[in-house]
Order: C-alpha cells, then sequence, then structure tokens
C-alpha cells in the first residue's frame, strides 16, 4: 500500500528504470521532464524549471535541465521502449520531415515511426544540418540504425511522400525486403524509355483508381503502379507491390505521421517554442516529448477501453486517445491528492509494463 503514496516521479522513475538504464541523475531529471511537460503542455526549458519535481533551488534546477539535453541519449534505447508498445508483427513504418524555424535557423527533423492507433509512434529520428530535404545516404543511415537496434521485428512496408525518391534509396529497401508505398512526383520517369508516370494515366477520371497493366522499373527497382485523382484534379501516383487497393489504404496511413506532429506540437506541447537549435540537444528533448506523447496515448487508450468515445457524424472520435489521456494525466498533475497519486501509480505502471 505504501507504494501507492510515493510521488508520481518516483512511480515514474521506477517504471523508467528497465526501458532507460542510464545514470541515476539522468533518469531523475528524465522523469522530471516528462511529468513537467505533461503538466505544462511545454518544452521551454526555462519553464519547465518551475514544474520539475527536482529538490534544488530554481536556478539549479534550469541548470541541471540545461545539462542534461547536452548529452545525447542513446536512440536505441528509446526505440525499443517505443517498440514495447506496439502489437507483434510486421510493421508498417512512416518516413516523413517536419521542420520550423527560430529566427534565422532551420530546425528540421527527419522522423521514422510506425503505424499506430490514429497516430504514428515515434521510433528514431536524425536531426538534419538545414531546412530542406534529406539526402538518400541520410535516409539509409537512419533506417539502417533502426534495423541493427530491433533486428527481431519485421518490416512490412514503408510509407513515404514523393520527398523520399531516388534510386539508391529505392535499391536500398528493395535489398533490405523492405516493401515501399511510395507516393511518386508527376515527373519521375519509368523503364528504359524514360516516360514520365503521368503520361501513364492520362485519361484518369476523379475518383477512379488506375492501375499499370505490368510492372516498371522505378529508381531501379520493378514495382506496380497505380493513380487516383480526387475532385480537385489532383493525382497521386504510387509505387508499390502487391494489391493496389491494399497498399493505397496503406499510404493513407502516412497522415498519421501529421497528427503525430500536432501533437507534438501546436495540439500537445508546443515544441516549435523550445530556443534549443543544437542537433544533440534537439535529439534529447525529443526523447522526453516523445515519452510523454506515448504515456498520453497509451493512457487515452485505456480509458476509452473502459468507456466508449462519442463519435463525430463522419466517424471519427470526437477526442483522440492523445487529448484524452493528456488531458487526464495533466489533470491528475495539477491537483495533487492521495487520489490522484494512486491513479498517477496505476497509469505509470502501464507505462512500464
Amino acid at each position: 500500500m505504501k507504494t501507492r503514496s510515493r510521488h508520481p516521479h518516483d512511480t515514474l522513475q521506477t517504471a523508467l528504470r528497465s526501458a532507460f538504464p542510464i545514470d541515476a541523475r539522468r533518469l531523475e531529471v528524465l522523469a522530471a521532464l516528462i511529468l513537467a511537460m505533461i503538466q505544462a503542455r511545454s518544452v521551454v526549458l526555462f519553464t519547465l524549471k518551475t514544474h520539475v519535481q527536482l529538490s534544488d533551488s530554481l536556478e539549479t534546477r534550469y541548470q541541471r535541465l540545461r545539462r542534461f539535453v547536452r548529452f545525447a541519449s542513446p536512440d536505441h534505447l528509446f526505440a525499443r521502449f517505443a517498440l514495447s508498445f506496439l502489437p507483434a508483427g510486421e510493421l508498417h513504418l512512416i518516413l516523413d520531415r517536419t521542420n520550423w524555424k527560430l529566427g534565422e535557423q532551420d530546425v528540421s527533423i527527419l522522423l521514422l515511426s510506425d503505424v499506430w492507433d490514429g497516430f504514428s509512434l515515434p521510433l528514431m529520428w536524425e536531426l538534419l544540418p538545414h531546412g530542406g530535404s534529406s539526402s538518400q545516404q541520410v535516409r539509409e543511415a537512419l533506417l539502417t540504425r533502426f534495423l541493427q537496434c530491433c533486428p527481431e521485428r519485421r518490416i512490412g512496408g514503408l510509407s513515404a511522400d514523393r520527398e523520399f525518391i531516388g534510386k539508391s534509396w529505392f535499391t536500398f529497401l528493395d535489398g533490405h525486403g523492405i516493401a515501399p508505398y511510395i507516393r511518386l512526383p508527376a515527373t519521375a520517369t519509368l523503364g528504359k524509355g524514360n516516360v514520365p508516370v503521368w503520361a501513364c494515366f492520362k485519361k484518369l477520371q476523379p475518383g477512379e483508381i488506375g492501375r499499370w497493366h505490368c510492372r516498371m522499373v522505378v529508381y531501379g527497382v520493378s514495382l506496380r503502379l497505380c493513380a487516383t485523382k480526387n475532385a480537385a484534379g489532383e493525382v497521386l501516383y504510387l509505387a508499390y507491390l502487391s494489391h493496389a487497393s491494399v497498399n493505397l489504404r496503406r499510404y493513407a496511413q502516412r497522415w498519421q505521421a501529421e497528427n503525430l506532429h500536432a501533437a507534438l506540437k501546436t495540439r500537445g506541447f508546443n515544441l516549435e517554442d523550445t530556443g534549443l537549435t543544437q542537433a544533440e540537444r534537439v535529439s534529447t528533448l525529443l526523447t522526453c516529448v516523445s515519452a510523454a506523447f506515448i504515456w498520453a496515448c497509451v493512457t487515452g487508450q485505456f480509458l476509452a477501453a473502459r468507456q466508449p468515445m462519442k463519435r463525430k457524424k463522419h466517424g471519427h472520435r470526437a477526442v483522440s486517445v492523445f487529448r484524452l489521456g493528456l488531458d487526464h494525466l495533466q489533470d491528475h498533475l495539477l491537483h495533487p491528492s492521495p487520489s490522484s497519486w494512486q491513479a498517477l501509480h496505476a497509469l505509470t505502471l502501464r507505462l512500464g509494463s
């Protein structure tokens, strides 16, 4: 019974210890930051110094937070932590990029995530030294790190937008047995004749799904092609294996990454407000806020299972599992009491299971 009256900071440290076998003082700050980010819905260290449960003066707390983010956390630890919340079976990865500006400085993150209940779950990332697209070498290096970190998990496929193309990249995916469902630009050329993909679907009508009759060489790899046009006349060209309808549905799940970005930014933790720009510091901060995001989602799933959520006319939930969990955790943290600590203790156990 005594463990249930422990402060949430203590129980969270206990829950995270097996997943993050790091120095005890760093683990203490990690747990404090996760709780503070949920309570304040902020990632600004100067703001969080008044929320973290650390037994120091305000200035000392702030300096501890600044020292904490100076050292990168091993990314394989977070990847394996995140994977523990995904069901067994194939992974369907999403590769995407998010960026913002801090003054004249670009902050750009290449993010690998997995499809998960309306959001994508962050797994591993790379900070880019510029605001533009990632190179094929950077993408390959990121995915190689993930494959080495989690060799036991089979990857069913990878979804990406038309920014993520190129012969070396497609050949890399093919060589590792990773099926792509990647959007192509209209100017992408096919086969030995370098035929532009748009020329294969010139007669496509709005709402129609067009399938090319045979495989074509796309960026050095033999793949199938399909296209669909929306009511506004915009055409989506997709390179894939197996069946068009299945892969179009999988590609549509790429928008879960946009939900993730929104949760980390404007609808959750306001990640863009951080004054950090150095790659190692942003990466460490992203580890903390991603762990907070996962805890909110796991909590929301638990609450939704206990009491079915209202749905809007289009069938989507009125409140996402992330927002439901975040509100619930924040409410308990802002109104501490024996009952709220007991509730947080139970929810923390779910995080560490």
